[in-house]
C-alpha cells in the first residue's frame, strides 16, 4: 500500500494567523454576510426614516392649513359685508385690513345707520351661534357694553333706544 502524500496546510486567514505571517502583511476581509448584521438594524432604520418623513409631512400639511385658515379669517368680515351688500352702506365700516367691522344701528334719534335686518344678515353670514344672537337681542340700555366670541370672531356691542345697537366685529388670533 502506498502512502498518500500529506495534505498541504490551508492558506492563512485573518483569524488563523497574524498579519505578519501572511505574505505582504495583508489579508482581505471576508465579505460580510447578511447573517452577520444585527437583526434589529433594518426595522430600526426603516422606523427612523418613516418617523422623519411623517413628521415632515405633518409640518407641511399643518403649515398649509394654518396659512389658508389665516387667509380665510382675514376675508370673513369682508365676505359677510359683501354677501349682505353692505360694503358701501353708511353705518358699516370695514377697517384694520378687513379684520374689524363696525356697525352703527339707526336709533330713534339717529339720522343714519343700518337696520336690524342688516345686522342680522351679517350675523347670519358669520354663522353666529343662536346663544350670541339671543344675548344681543336681550341687551338693554342698562347692560353696558357686552362681548361674545365664536370661531375666531369677537363681537362687542351696546344698545340704547336713542342710539340703537352699535358694535364692533373683530377677527381674533387663532
Amino acid at each position: 500500500m502506498s502512502a498518500l502524500p500529506p495534505v498541504p496546510p490551508a492558506p492563512p486567514t485573518a483569524e488563523s494567523a497574524p498579519a505578519s505571517a501572511i505574505r505582504g502583511g495583508w489579508v482581505p476581509a471576508s465579505p460580510a454576510s447578511p447573517s452577520q448584521r444585527p437583526a434589529w438594524l433594518l426595522p430600526v432604520a426603516t422606523g427612523v426614516v418613516g418617523a422623519i418623513f411623517g413628521a415632515t409631512g405633518m409640518f407641511v400639511v399643518t403649515s398649509l392649513q394654518d396659512s389658508s385658515s389665516a387667509r380665510a379669517d382675514r376675508a370673513v368680515l369682508l365676505d359677510a359685508a359683501t354677501a349682505c351688500e353692505l360694503t358701501s352702506t353708511p353705518g358699516i365700516t370695514l377697517a384694520d385690513k378687513n379684520l374689524s367691522l363696525t356697525f352703527n344701528h339707526k336709533g330713534e334719534e339717529d339720522y343714519t345707520g343700518v337696520e336690524f335686518s342688516d345686522i342680522a344678515c351679517l350675523l347670519g353670514e358669520l354663522n353666529t351661534p343662536s346663544a350670541v344672537i339671543s344675548h344681543m337681542d336681550q341687551t338693554t340700555s342698562q347692560d353696558g357694553r357686552q362681548t361674545e366670541t365664536w370661531d375666531n370672531i369677537t363681537v362687542s356691542w351696546s344698545y340704547h333706544p336713542n342710539r340703537g345697537m352699535d358694535g364692533v366685529l373683530a377677527v381674533t388670533a387663532n
